[in-house]
């Protein structure tokens, strides 16, 4: 997928300044930045939730295009937070993805996504009964039943998803964030919003970086993890060390440099 000379304004403000990006098939592309950085502004015009200027293009085809069935067939997106008003029990949920994709017609489907992200057995229960973890994680086995198959016809299918760990422990991050790189290793691919700098550095092959509504960098997570980029983008002076035997970038909160001698 590629995006050219977005701009994106919201009333008088202008939130994204003629950006352009990249994602490949078969890749886990991060997008990471301080808080109004336009990080989920681009992702929402990816999904075409935010009006704007400039080219998207989506297995080469433009998605101003595509007709919604088209783009539902090829795409699932997990928002930040989703809001619920009826009582749906969460099979009903992932039957919403579900019934939106290529495979509406097969009955286990809702069963396997949830076992997928770690919920077996929930598929009865109310989805207003659940904790905002295991809500966040029925959202992504919906948008996993929707695209359910990484590449068809020889074609990628695509996963966008706006900060999918944000609210889980560390063990249900490596699930959501395992369920991503193996849906890109398969030949899908996935373009998703992230915070945890070291999180960002396991598991994502590509790191676009945003400051102030521009990509400051772009490149694998050992180029563009850095402790000169991230000072310049957050503000702050950070101790950037290297995984023993690995050229993975990692952070330690006691390593930040408070300039106190």
């Amino acid at each position: 997928m590629q995006a050219k000379d977005i701009r994106v304004s919201i009333g008088r403000k202008d939130i994204l300044h003629g950006v352009n990006f990249r994602a490949q098939p078969g890749k886990v592309t991060a997008i990471i930045g301080p808080n109004g950085s336009g990080k989920s502004s681009l992702l929402k015009a990816m999904t075409g939730e935010h009006d704007y200027t400039g080219e998207i293009t989506l297995n080469g085809q433009d998605i101003r295009t595509m007709r919604p069935w088209e783009l539902a067939s090829l795409r699932g997106v997990l928002p930040q937070a989703a809001t619920v008003a009826f009582p749906y029990t969460v099979t009903e949920i992932v039957r919403m993805g579900q019934m939106g994709g290529l495979a509406g017609d097969d009955p286990t489907l809702p069963a396997r996504a949830l076992a997928r992200v770690d919920l077996a057995g929930f598929g009865p229960r109310f989805y207003s009964d659940l904790s905002g973890g295991e809500q966040q994680r029925v959202q992504l086995a919906r948008v996993l039943a929707q695209v359910w198959d990484p590449s068809v016809d020889g074609q990628p299918r695509w996963l966008f998803l706006d900060e999918p760990v944000a609210s889980l422990d560390i063990a249900h991050q490596f699930t959501v964030l395992d369920v991503a790189r193996d849906f890109a290793l398969a030949g899908g691919g996935v373009v998703v919003v992230m915070h945890d700098l070291n999180l960002t550095a396991m598991f994502a092959d590509n790191v676009t970086v945003m400051h102030q509504g521009r990509i400051a960098a772009s490149g694998a997570p050992a180029d563009t993890i850095t402790r000169g980029l991230l000072q310049d983008v957050y503000g702050c002076s950070i101790g950037v060390s290297r995984a023993p035997g690995k050229d993975v970038p990692y952070l330690l909160p006691q390593m930040r440099d408070t300039g106190v001698a």
